[in-house]
């Protein structure tokens, strides 16, 4: 078989079940042509990383990529720096030139692996054809293992060849090819007696959930770890979805998107256990949101990530799965006859507390108010989805809402796609298509301000070519926010706001979408109820709802 088509069967012996680009890579070309592999070929190459990530996060296997030499590769930075900063593992591939002309100004040459070595775990070129094999298997190795991230690695035009003069080598299908496997290491048998002790010396402990408790895929024993020990917890965006926020330990989002509710809870712990987290800028307000005098237990696959601000008491570096597993076995040994944390007079109040918030939010977002306030859209949103949702988060003003329960409520059997630290726009648009391919069971829904959507509006005819039925809601204020935002507060003034908008019902129809427009709050449950019934026909659908510029939930925050 020819090179690229031997890469392709390597991808598919990970039990990877599609690619992304704008199918200029030949990888693209021989995916397509193994059963079970698709290659999806989007507008955009820049889109390409974000949609691997949002791949990524909803199967536990790495994305796979690809764009072509020069300004491909470098379309795709923004996402391998967001996927970096997010703990992806991603395989990310892409053709050079010819090393025979490297150095002459040949066409499109450029160092793209010095582009890539600061954002990635390993930058490489692949040198020999005989080496192919060795080199994919280790991308999926290293982009799986340790703490998981991007890798880059590009084929020379000389190594690789081209469809028409393609280089054959001697390859076996991919049934012949190994699975590289996740390795996990569990914690010092020491240290979880230490973290067990130090959690039932706690009199206010709280958790903090992140993104690498999910990609362990360690929802079921953080559910019985919190449930043992009636531990409330709260999660980073990257967390969010380890437990439904319907549960009666859950009090949302940390950092910038706490609420009331979680923030006094918080403030007051004695013990913050942080589970998979980087504890990063907007998760703890800058390391300065720290419960005064409380203790710290601090659970982490990697060693350079223990005590990178905030010094724990203890630390175990393990896989978050099976370092849970340890200490809920410790927990069951020492204590069988522990109550029911249902019965804890400090739960009790806890879930009483949580009912008065939701309420109090609730009526909160009945507001008539034309525009129609973001939280009022986010909140309907969450009721009309409901469960069985996968949200697909997006950057820019709307986040002030949508990352915040109970504006929006993660429920059962809901995922969310989250943003990295890095906050690239264009993650939610584009992780809402590939949501809906791959787990059509579920309803897609992004909320997106109408700066972040004009950025990657460009993938709904992608959406609409594979049918995926997912759902945008435009927050539209007619401006970059969180821009126009800062100008007005430090400036007086704006420079901002957006002259020209495009009409993004219009731009829906021509892309072989369904486009509706909400004006009023009497329009909005009727057009969401709509847009589900799209999508459950295969259409994609934007709604363009009017509303206006709001970012007082992150006064109330602080």
């Amino acid at each position: 078989m020819k090179t690229w088509e031997q890469i392709a069967n390597i991808v598919k012996a990970q039990g990877v079940e599609y690619v992304f680009g704008i199918g200029d890579t030949d990888l693209h070309l021989f995916a397509d042509q193994l059963d079970g592999l698709t290659a999806i070929n989007l507008r955009y190459e820049g889109s390409a990383p974000l949609m691997a990530m949002a791949y990524s996060r909803l199967t536990g296997k790495p994305g796979v990529c690809s764009g072509s030499s020069g300004p491909g590769v470098a379309s795709l930075v923004p996402g391998v720096l967001e996927a970096y900063s997010g703990c992806v593992p991603l395989v990310i591939f892409a053709p050079s030139v010819d090393l025979q002309t490297e150095g002459m100004g040949e066409f499109q040459e450029c160092d793209q692996r010095k582009m890539m070595e600061p954002i990635t775990k390993w930058s490489e070129r692949i040198p020999y054809v005989e080496r192919i094999p060795w080199f994919v298997e280790r991308a999926f190795s290293i982009a799986m293992n340790g703490q998981p991230g991007p890798v880059f690695l590009e084929m020379p035009i000389n190594i690789g060849g081209k469809l028409t003069s393609g280089i054959i080598v001697d390859a076996e299908p991919y049934e012949e090819y190994r699975t590289i496997r996740k390795i996990r290491v569990s914690g010092d048998p020491e240290l979880i007696s230490q973290a067990v002790e130090l959690i039932s010396l706690a009199k206010h402990p709280v958790v903090i959930a992140g993104n690498g408790a999910i990609s362990s895929g360690a929802q079921d024993e953080f559910r019985e770890f919190i449930e043992l020990q009636g531990l409330p917890f709260l999660t980073t965006p990257g967390g969010r979805g380890i437990v439904e926020e319907t549960h009666p330990l859950a009090l949302g989002v940390c950092g910038i998107y706490r609420t009331e509710h979680g923030k006094q809870y918080y403030k007051d712990a004695d013990l913050v256990i942080s589970i998979g987290s980087r504890n990063e800028g907007f998760q703890s307000h800058s390391f300065a949101d720290f419960p005064d005098g409380a203790k710290f237990l601090q659970i982490d696959i990697s060693p350079f990530e223990i005590g990178r601000h905030w010094k724990p008491d203890v630390a175990v570096v393990g896989d978050a799965k099976l370092v849970l597993q340890q200490i809920n076995t410790v927990i069951r040994e020492k204590y069988p006859e522990k109550e029911n944390y249902l019965e804890s007079i400090r739960i009790k109040n806890l879930i009483k507390s949580k009912k008065n918030y939701e309420n109090q939010v609730d009526k909160e977002c009945l507001t008539e108010e034309i525009p129609i306030p973001a939280k009022r859209i986010v909140h309907e949103v969450s009721q009309v989805f409901g469960k069985n949702t996968i949200l697909a988060s997006e950057n820019g003003s709307q986040d002030t809402w949508s990352y915040c329960y109970p504006y929006y409520t993660v429920q059962e059997g809901s995922i969310c796609i989250p943003v990295a630290e890095q906050t690239c726009m264009g993650m939610g648009v584009v992780g809402a298509i590939i949501a809906k391919l791959v787990r059509p069971d579920k309803k897609s829904v992004c909320i997106v301000g109408d700066g972040a959507f004009q950025m990657y509006m460009k993938e709904l005819p992608t959406a609409a070519q594979y049918k995926a039925g997912c759902t945008w809601v435009v927050l539209n204020n007619s401006a970059f926010g969180w821009i126009k935002s800062n100008q007005i507060k430090y400036a007086g003034r704006d420079v901002s706001t957006f002259h020209i908008q495009p009409d993004f019902v219009k731009w829906a129809e021509l892309c072989n979408c369904s486009g509706l427009r909400v004006k009023s709050p009497s329009e909005l449950k009727p057009a969401l109820e709509k847009a589900i019934e799209l999508n459950e026909q295969g259409v994609p659908v934007v709604l363009d709802v009017a509303t206006g510029l709001d970012l007082s939930h992150f006064e109330k925050a602080k």
